[in-house]
């Protein structure tokens, strides 16, 4: 109570230290830099400009989906016969198999696709994404999901994977973290969140976060990430301004101009004071003028004290201007026109090809960076509910979003066939090596198709028999024609 007086003192501080930094906290915002909240940024979601190349981001993201593999090999070494071997590789072809269908039918169960569309898009609108991993039956009270999960047979049983769900980043809040010293665990991440009153550890969520910031800006981030509608606020922002622009001048691209004598024709005496200038009554005449212009009517004027003229503004180059505004719009994200507006390129032999491909190079990228995490501790979830063990064996590729259409892969499949045949008739490779090849060549057309046995060989092609019986008649008939 003593110190209470101080308090005006502090008081004063924190108020000159705020007006006097009013002008750069505003010119920060405006920027995008400063974290602006989950109720502006799901605000800025609203508008068509800010969640377009996000959406299209996610969509290209979980278009192609994943597809599952096997990397185990088989020791032929260990087997005493050729037989045993291709015995054994048969069965390990067939296990792995029934592996992948059960943990592709696992995946579809759980709508995983869905959930990283809506994981990837959260995280793009507000900087960060949560689901929260249903397993067991802890309560959900206050401190009943405060409890580490382990990806581990000891710490996911079998069959009690119930699901995962979205969690929406503005019911989460972080509890504790290490701000103390980076040596220790935790440092700048929290140890667990409290989401709506629950406290739910770390290990219990899922969290994807494309753009990080700095340590001593995560606090104020709510531990989250640079969202990509902060971002493009700017930019959007001078679209907005410049489309508006536009739509202004191409509505008023013309004026109308009417030169009369003000203070002759249109004079009247205010008041018994000298002659002024009746406002009412040029207000009118230029009102009327407007009005006849409009409707494209004929235009009446004094041929002695009036003139009427029109003053147009050049409309040229404002296409342009719109246009680039809309290029820088659509740089930040890295999506092309074709993608983001549907604007396909002009001129002789225009195309995006280029463009696209680089696009789907940065998705790849983006899919490995931010996506596999995640999908890789959903992997080993599923794992572990089906079969209460993990193969480590088993992973997946992002399937590539550059496709060939049917006539270019023919030819790589053709060119690939003649590869292995000048390779088993030079001595290198064994016809069954050939097929293993096939098996597990992704992009195969003969890929799903069981090829662990032997080879079929060659089919025997017998001669063609003509006519019905095989007597010399019929052959002598046969060689005079």
């Amino acid at each position: 109570m003593a110190f209470d007086s101080a308090l005006d003192g502090v008081a004063a501080s924190l108020g000159a230290y705020a007006s006097g930094n009013a002008v750069a906290l505003q010119s920060w915002m405006a920027d995008g830099l400063g974290f602006m909240g989950y109720p502006l940024l799901s605000q800025m979601a609203m508008r068509a400009e800010f969640r377009k190349p996000c959406d299209v981001i996610a969509r290209e993201a979980t278009r192609e989906w994943v597809r599952l593999k096997s990397t185990k090999n088989l020791d032929e070494a260990e087997y005493d016969t050729d037989e045993e071997a291709r015995a054994a590789r048969e069965e390990l072809s067939q296990d792995t198999a029934q592996k992948i269908s059960d943990l592709e039918a696992e995946l579809k169960r759980l709508d995983v696709r869905r959930l990283m569309y809506r994981m990837t898009l959260d995280s793009l609108l507000y900087g960060v994404s949560y689901a929260w991993i249903d397993v067991g039956s802890l309560p959900k009270d206050a401190t009943g999901q405060n409890i580490p999960l382990k990806l581990t047979k000891y710490g996911v049983e079998k069959d009690s994977f119930n699901g995962l769900k979205r969690i929406d980043p503005v019911w989460t809040a972080p509890n504790y973290y290490n701000a103390d010293s980076p040596y220790r665990s935790g440092f700048y991440d929290p140890d667990n969140y409290w989401v709506q009153g629950c406290l739910t550890h770390k290990d219990r969520l899922l969290k994807m976060v494309p753009y990080e910031v700095p340590d001593i800006f995560k606090p104020a981030f709510n531990f989250g990430g640079l969202s990509l509608t902060q971002q493009l606020r700017p930019y959007v922002h001078n679209f907005l301004r410049t489309r508006n622009s536009v739509s202004n001048i191409t509505a008023n691209f013309s004026k109308l101009v009417l030169k009369t004598d003000m203070t002759g024709n249109m004079g009247a005496p205010q008041g018994g004071m000298e002659w002024g200038v009746n406002q009412a009554s040029i207000q009118g005449r230029a009102a009327f003028m407007q009005q006849v212009s409009e409707g494209q009517d004929t235009i009446v004027a004094d041929h002695q004290n009036e003139d009427v003229s029109i003053i147009a503004t050049p409309l040229g180059g404002l296409s342009d201007l719109q246009a680039q505004a809309m290029e820088a719009m659509a740089s930040i994200p890295g999506i092309p026109l074709v993608k983001l507006f549907g604007i396909t390129p002009n001129g002789l032999n225009a195309s995006s090809e280029g463009e696209i491909r680089v696009f789907y190079d940065e998705i790849a990228a983006f899919q490995e960076n931010n996506l596999r995490p995640v999908l890789e501790r959903v992997l080993r979830l599923v794992q572990l509910h089906l079969w209460g063990d993990v193969d480590d064996a088993i992973d997946f590729d992002f399937v590539n979003l550059w496709q060939l259409d049917d006539e270019k892969a023919a030819a790589v499949e053709r060119t690939k066939a003649e590869t292995d045949k000048v390779n088993i008739e030079a001595g290198k490779i064994t016809p069954d090596e050939a097929r293993m090849r096939e098996e597990q060549d992704q992009s195969s057309i003969y890929r799903g198709v069981n090829l662990s046995g032997d080879a079929p060989g060659i089919p025997e092609q017998d001669m063609p028999s003509f006519g019905s019986s095989g007597d010399e008649s019929d052959t002598d008939g046969m060689e005079g024609v």
